[in-house]
Formats: C-alpha cells, structure tokens, sequence
C-alpha cells in the first residue's frame, strides 16, 4: 500500500482509498500515528476500522470505489459507529 496526505493505494488496484472531507464523523489519518499521543480515540479507530474495510472489499472486487465512508455498505458504516461512537 502507497499513501498520500489522504489518499492510500494498493498494489494491483487503481482505485484509491480517500476519506470524505465533508463527513466530520469519519477523519483522515495522514497523520496517524504522529499526533495521537500514543492514545487512539473513537474517532480515530473508526477511520483505522473504515480503511480496514475497504481494503479488504476493494481487494476482492466487492465494491467498485474507495470513497470513504460512502463506498462502504450500509451495514458495515451502521456496526462501526453502534461500536466506535462518535466522540463529543
């Protein structure tokens, strides 16, 4: 896997893995894991669950685009976030 400020490439897949800059719920993680201090919030093992996913399902052709979190099915984004709530 390649990365970008906020876009992740696979070997063997022309479609990059982007994070929405319009979803707050969901962050990008050009920085991981040098500003975390050593501590993972919600928000950010959200994002780790999120690109997980996607790499996975583009890996084996069951989605066509890695938008996230738009190219995730339904059901994947809803048990992230009943997991991983959003931080306040």
């Amino acid at each position: 896997m390649k990365m970008g400020c906020d876009s992740y490439y696979l070997d063997g897949i022309d479609t990059p893995i982007k994070f929405s800059e319009m979803n707050d719920d969901v962050c990008c993680l050009c920085t991981f894991p040098h500003n975390d201090n050593n501590e993972l919030t919600n928000d950010r093992i959200r994002s780790l669950a999120m690109l997980g996913a996607a790499v996975v399902l583009l890996q084996h052709g069951v989605i066509d685009n890695g938008f996230l979190p738009n190219c995730l099915p339904k059901w994947i984004v809803d048990a992230i976030g009943e997991s991983l709530p959003v931080s306040s």
